[in-house]
């Protein structure tokens, strides 16, 4: 006949595997935090599309660059913009560098939709006079 040992107090933990699942827990937090991230980025996206009739190229530009020129997280300038489209309350700060980079964008598209000073007519206002 055969007696199975008994043990006394808790079990013991292997510490690899518990170091593997804490590992595994904080990775799923932070894809978490990354999917919600982008999903707001890309809404904010969506905002800067529809006021500024950007493309989608453009207006991940424009939010780089308001984050970047105002010195806040690219995620906080999304959720910011987000908001803005369904309160219609913006930072100041924010708002001033949205408007001057909405204004840069409107100036290229309107420099890029002019023919090249080579091509066709002259144009003085453009190229400098008459050739």
């Amino acid at each position: 006949m055969q007696f199975a040992a008994s043990r006394v107090g808790p079990e013991p933990q292997d510490t690899s595997g518990s170091a593997e699942v804490q590992a595994l827990r904080e990775e799923v937090a932070q894809l978490r935090h990354a999917v919600h991230s982008h999903a707001t980025v890309d809404q904010a996206m969506g905002v800067v599309i529809a006021v500024g009739g950007l493309t989608p190229e453009e207006a991940w530009d424009v939010l780089r660059e308001v984050s970047m020129r105002t010195n806040t997280k690219l995620r906080l300038v999304a959720e910011q913009l987000v908001t803005w489209g369904r309160t219609a309350e913006l930072d100041p700060t924010l708002r001033s560098e949205l408007e001057r980079q909405l204004t840069l964008r409107r100036e290229e598209q309107a420099v890029r939709a002019l023919p090249a000073c080579e091509e066709g007519p002259p144009l003085p206002d453009r190229c400098g006079g008459e050739r």
